[in-house]
């Protein structure tokens, strides 16, 4: 389960962090790593009792997904806009596959927690279509096995990125990333980190798209997210105190779908 944030800071392995570089106007970090490197994905926010069990919503939600052979992943509710985490901190945040839709999403939810009998422990749930960043950063090594287990002793990765994948090639180590915006300075220092652990020099790490399919993101296009303090429109929301009978047409909300080709991922640990 993704943790909610609580401002946690880079390791001294790494130089820069998240919140380095963003810009103050709208709270999105500054982001030239785009293109076919940043993405739309659908996610679920799920917002529980105070006594849930949260490991036990995500296993309905599990199963659920499972019935429509649909593999959602762990994310940080760091995807969504500040808004939307000014009026909560999700206890449960997972993403759809790469091409999913909010409607989809929406009946899924729906599917998981509000068929007879309905689970109490959800409050409220929101749907929405958020930005991601979607890398591999590659870099070459005599041992990638042996680099591997460096990186993941010294902390290098999870502490700037949090979840991630390694994919041990021939004379390569492969690192993937799908989650929130990370700033250009992060970026660099995750080059930093990589080379400084391969004993090369940081440009030949090598920043790249996950998938070569699909369609990617224009940033300078992109228009800001809603601020903080500002009550944002959910994609798809329910709240448990709405009328007894829940209809999941009310749920349905006209965002655009989300048109990403499925990951390529090469899976890892």
């Amino acid at each position: 389960m993704a943790t909610p944030p609580t401002g946690t800071p880079i390791s001294t392995g790494l130089i820069g962090s998240a919140e380095t570089g963003t810009d103050a106007g709208n709270d999105r970090p500054i982001v030239t790593f785009d293109g076919l490197m940043v993405r739309r994905r659908v996610v679920i926010a799920i917002h529980s009792t105070p006594d849930a069990d949260v490991t036990a919503l995500r296993t309905v939600l599990d199963k659920a997904a499972n019935q429509s052979q649909t593999n959602l992943i762990d994310i940080s509710p760091d995807v969504l806009d500040p808004a939307s985490l000014e009026h909560f901190v999700p206890e449960l945040i997972v993403a759809l596959p790469a091409g999913s839709t909010v409607a989809e999403a929406g009946e899924l939810v729906d599917r998981a927690y509000f068929q007879d009998p309905a689970v109490s422990e959800v409050d409220h749930y929101h749907v929405a279509e958020v930005l991601v960043h979607d890398l591999r950063f590659a870099v070459r090594a005599t041992s990638p096995a042996a680099l591997e287990e460096s990186i993941a002793k010294e902390g290098i990765l999870s502490d700037a990125l949090g979840n991630y994948s390694t994919t041990l090639r021939a004379g390569e180590l492969d690192v993937t990333y799908t989650g929130p915006l990370l700033s250009d300075e992060l970026i660099n220092s995750v080059q930093n980190g990589m080379a400084r652990a391969a004993h090369t020099k940081p440009e030949a790490v090598i920043v790249s798209s996950r998938s070569t399919a699909g369609v990617g993101v224009d940033m300078a296009n992109e228009p800001a997210p809603s601020p903080a303090g500002t009550e944002a429109p959910s994609d798809h929301s329910h709240d448990a105190a709405d009328d007894a009978a829940h209809d999941p047409a009310h749920d349905v909300s006209d965002a655009p779908d989300a048109s990403d080709a499925p990951d390529d991922s090469d899976g890892g640990r």
